[in-house]
């Protein structure tokens, strides 16, 4: 058994969960903008209503890998060839590397307070969310061949990732219970569209020397046990907006979490946040299918028996009796599945911020209102994925420029770079507040050699009743 070299498929494992536009941490402590809400629903807010223009309220979208870029596999270098690149990048790339894409939509965002001052936020969003480590046993395998791998063992564990588009119905609500604390909570409603889910897979492959066997060299299936799982569309469907789309709202697959949050003053300038995110689960139920493989199998080569001269015996069906046997020992196929039940990736926001510096303004009817300029600290950021979490910790200024104009400078250290800066601008124009958010500044001179990058805009109504 030996593998061609596939350098085409090699390809699309390294940059195809690269190639669309995640969690934007400039907005997390941005209490000025509804959109805060989201990721801690214990935000202190002080304004009074909000409503986003449909479809346009919240966008955005964020790609990340931690081990390459477009860069290097397609950068015009004559010295070597598109092989020789994907090559290095399979050698550079270790089991723990991983790719992920994340997008998000308001559909439908609206906001008020009530006589008891409580803040309640209602909304639809769609999302997308996938993440997979890079499969580099089963990469290699692929694109190098078994040839140079005798006597090592090839892992099926590193196939893992999952990918999700569902859309979202939340409710929140919250309430600052004290001078110093503010909490909030959040009930979701999850319509998954579309989920795609390997994990937990297990088994390995193996090329050793037998000379004294039938063969010289005998291939070895352990303990294989892998699936794909999938829900949202048929066999027999193709995979458009048109077959995927309907299952926003009655697709079948639904689930149900929570959002929880809390601030905290620390004195007047000092603030301490909380929050998990997706604390839920979603039921797999219509238009589910697996892929699957498990068992364990032994190949020593076929030993040919060649009939005399002049026999009338047919020829003996080595092929065919070599599928078989194969069937009996090692269990393949793909169909309808019973239901199942993914897990949401829950998600930790936390921070410590400083406020100082004098406000553009004054509030003369409150002169000891909690009103600073300027906003210094913080915040990290983890996300559980199938092997263990992934996180960031950023540092950031809030600055408020002007009465209408606030901006964020952020630099974060995540695991795709150690120079990541990024901004928020945020103008409220009468009652109309527009957002803009980036990060990764300095490659976007060459996105294609950013390993992250990620963009955020909306445009909303923020409503004072004073």
């Amino acid at each position: 058994m030996n593998f061609r070299k596939t350098p085409l498929i090699v390809a699309l494992i390294l940059l195809l969960p690269m190639i669309s536009l995640g969690q934007n941490i400039q907005l997390y402590n941005a209490d000025y903008l509804p959109q805060s809400l989201m990721m801690n629903p214990g935000a202190d807010v002080d304004f009074d209503k909000h409503f986003g223009i449909p479809l346009l309220s919240g966008v955005h979208a964020q790609f990340g890998s931690t081990g390459i870029s477009f860069h290097d596999i397609y950068k015009n270098d004559p010295a070597q060839t598109i092989n020789e690149r994907i090559g290095d990048a399979l050698l550079s790339l270790s089991r723990k590397d991983y790719f992920t894409v994340s997008q998000h939509l308001e559909i439908l965002s609206v906001g008020w307070r009530d006589k008891k001052d409580r803040y309640f936020s209602a909304g639809w969003y769609e999302e997308l969310d996938a993440f997979t480590y890079f499969p580099k046993d089963a990469a290699i395998l692929a694109y190098y061949g078994n040839a140079d791998y005798i006597d090592r063992y090839f892992d099926f564990s590193d196939i893992n990732g999952r990918g999700e588009l569902l859309s979202v119905f939340h409710i929140g609500v919250n309430k600052k219970v004290s001078d110093k604390l503010t909490l909030g909570g959040r009930f979701k409603i999850y319509s998954s569209m579309l989920n795609a889910t390997s994990i937990d897979n297990t088994g390995r492959f193996i090329t050793t020397s037998t000379p004294e066997g039938n063969n010289f060299y005998r291939q070895s299936i352990l303990g294989l046990d892998a699936s794909l799982k999938l829900s949202g569309i048929d066999r027999d469907e193709d995979l458009t907006a048109a077959n995927v789309l309907p299952n926003a709202i009655g697709g079948g697959n639904y689930g149900a979490g929570v959002d929880l949050g809390m601030s905290y003053k620390i004195g007047r300038q000092w603030q301490m946040t909380a929050s998990l995110v997706d604390l839920g689960m979603i039921f797999h139920q219509s238009k589910t299918r697996e892929i699957y493989a498990n068992g364990d199998y032994d190949f020593e080569g076929v030993g040919f028996i060649f009939p005399e001269v002049g026999e009338d015996d047919t020829v003996k069906s080595y092929f065919n009796d070599l599928r078989n046997d194969f069937k009996d020992n090692v269990r393949t196929g793909k169909g309808p599945s019973d239901s199942y039940t993914t897990l949401r990736p829950v998600k930790f926001y936390g921070s410590l911020e400083y406020r100082f510096g004098a406000p553009p303004y004054c509030n003369c009817l409150n002169p000891d209102e909690d009103n600073y300029r300027f906003r210094t600290g913080l915040s990290v950021f983890a996300v559980k994925r199938p092997r263990t979490a992934q996180a960031s910790v950023t540092g950031y200024l809030d600055a408020k420029l002007l009465d209408f104009l606030h901006t964020k400078l952020t630099y974060t250290v995540d695991p795709f770079t150690t120079t990541n800066i990024g901004f928020l601008v945020s103008a409220q124009i009468n009652k109309f507040n527009l957002y803009l958010s980036a990060d990764n500044l300095l490659e976007y001179q060459n996105l294609a050699k950013a390993r992250t990058a990620s963009l955020q805009f909306g445009f909303q109504f923020i409503i004072n009743n004073d």
